[in-house]
């Protein structure tokens, strides 16, 4: 099978990276148009801030949690399911003490139309609190709903299956997030500067790898081609974009896919029926906390023989099998009626290695992008237009 003839939008969007990091930090990390949407001595006042959207917008949300903490010096942040902000968050969990002057709600929707956006919006308004919408379509029912909103100015492209749009979400969720540390004296305007072009040339950085990971990407995809079900593992930062990589693989190649912990594989994903039907996708850098836990994940996936992708800013050396002696422990990780050690014969996982993150928390800007080339190109070589059919992935166009 020839790389050439399963090219598709996701390869495509990922090339365009390249000019889109530029082109987002300039649009936004602009302190003249924060001023104008939030002047420096508000900006001050905001003690508390959530986040919220749904799908990618999401899991973008979620995936700039961390670094939006660091940046704004906040620490009464967090990003819930718009579900659960909508119906079941009271005034006094959203308040959490404050005054409704010092809380923002923003929420996230690159094309501004999704009705629970916008009912999100209106539950802030009806409250009193600051609502601001970070999309791309200003006149939108979102934007009509936000008492702010921050056009991230996105220019026209392919965005099928939404990579383009994740980007530039997180580019403004961070933007955000420095422009209130700056009003708030945590950072200079030169630090506020230095972040956008932090995460640009970090993005740059990585797509100079971008050939090797295609390359490896669509080997692995021919290699996974019968397989119907797929689980993302991943903690902490990479989380969220685990959760992105999960709607990637649903929405390009209808297969089943989920996302979970390192701690959940251990007490829930073990117990799958069939795991070696289970393509394993692992996300874990060097600074993750857990790494040690996901190392032992690795094997585990490896002794129920799933075929298993781990994408790390480390070496493939340091995920190596490491053989154990079953004799006086139970093979927990093993197929139990198989009858034998099963890390006997268990195989390699693949390593994808990607560009080490300036600080950790700007690794989502590039860790979820081997998981969703992977996805596209499942898809491909198994002949499935994305969305269930409808999207022709080769000319960019949905079928009619």
């Amino acid at each position: 099978m020839k790389k050439d003839n399963y090219a598709n939008s996701v390869l495509h969007q990922v090339q365009d990276l390249k000019e889109l990091a530029e082109i987002q930090k300039e649009k936004c990390f602009n302190l003249g148009k924060f001023s104008e949407m939030i002047g420096k001595e508000s900006g001050a006042g905001i003690r508390r801030v959530i986040i919220t959207g749904c799908g990618d917008s999401y899991s973008a949300a979620g995936a700039m949690l961390t670094g939006f903490k660091k940046l704004s010096g906040l620490k009464l942040c967090n990003a819930p399911d718009i579900m659960d902000f909508c119906h079941y968050y009271t005034e006094e969990k959203i308040l959490k003490g404050l005054k409704a002057e010092e809380v923002l709600v923003v929420a996230i929707s690159f094309s501004g139309s999704a009705a629970r956006v916008a009912e999100a919006l209106e539950k802030a308004n009806a409250l009193g609190i600051r609502s601001m919408l970070i999309t791309k379509n200003p006149d939108s029912r979102g934007g009509k709903a936000a008492q702010t909103v921050f056009d991230v100015e996105t220019p026209d492209g392919c965005n099928s299956p939404g990579l383009r749009s994740y980007y530039a979400s997180m580019m403004g969720i961070a933007a955000l997030g420095a422009y209130l540390g700056y009003c708030k004296g945590y950072l200079s305007e030169q630090d506020f500067y230095t972040v956008g072009e932090e995460i640009a040339g970090y993005t740059r950085r990585f797509l100079e790898d971008l050939d090797r990971i295609d390359d490896q990407m669509f080997e692995e995809a021919v290699k996974m081609k019968e397989l119907k079900k797929f689980e993302v593992i991943a903690d902490g930062n990479e989380g969220s974009s685990a959760q992105f990589v999960e709607e990637k693989f649903i929405e390009c190649s209808g297969v089943y896919c989920d996302h979970t912990t390192s701690e959940e594989f251990a007490h829930i994903s073990f117990f799958f029926r069939g795991p070696e039907e289970f393509g394993t996708i692992v996300m874990i850098n060097e600074a993750d906390k857990s790494l040690s836990r996901m190392r032992d994940t690795i094997n585990g996936c490896l002794a129920q023989h799933r075929p298993t992708l781990v994408v790390t800013d480390m070496e493939e050396s340091e995920f190596e099998v490491k053989q154990r002696n079953t004799d006086d422990i139970d093979n927990f990780y093993g197929i139990a009626d198989a009858g034998f050690n099963s890390m006997e014969r268990a195989g390699k996982a693949v390593v994808c290695q990607i560009a080490k993150a300036p600080e950790q928390w700007m690794s989502p800007f590039v860790d979820f992008i081997p998981g969703t080339l992977l996805a596209a190109y499942h898809a491909a070589v198994n002949e499935h237009n994305f969305f269930g059919g409808r999207y022709d992935f080769r000319t960019e166009t949905w079928i009619q």
